[in-house]
């Protein structure tokens, strides 16, 4: 049975409401309401992730390692920004109650 954020996910992946890799993340300018990411990314990709964290004033989730990959089916994928607001929100209403996903507080969690 899939997760209510693989559900989530797959939605957004038909609407073209996600942003694939650090890279693209970054040369975004505006509509970014939640960042993801896998607990295997790099120190400097994940630095990016926390400048684009505080330019978009959105909330960032870790993902267990390889989850976010296969939920988007997608297994190189190591972040990904929703670009869809009640999709967002509805993802991380969703990660409340689901263990393998975090937000990010600061340092090592």
């Amino acid at each position: 049975m899939k997760s209510k954020i693989e559900t989530y996910l797959g939605f957004c992946v038909r609407a073209g409401k996600l942003v694939y890799g650090v890279d693209d993340i970054e040369s975004k300018r505006k509509g970014i309401f939640l960042l993801v990411f896998d607990e295997t990314l790099g120190e400097n990709s994940l630095k990016a992730l926390l400048q684009t964290q505080q330019k978009f004033s959105c909330p960032l989730m870790i993902a267990d390692k390889e989850i976010l990959g296969a939920y988007l089916h997608k297994p190189a994928v190591k972040a990904t920004a929703i670009t869809d607001y009640h999709l967002a929100t509805a993802i991380v209403n969703a990660a409340q109650s689901e263990p393998q996903f975090k937000f990010y507080s600061g340092g090592n969690n």
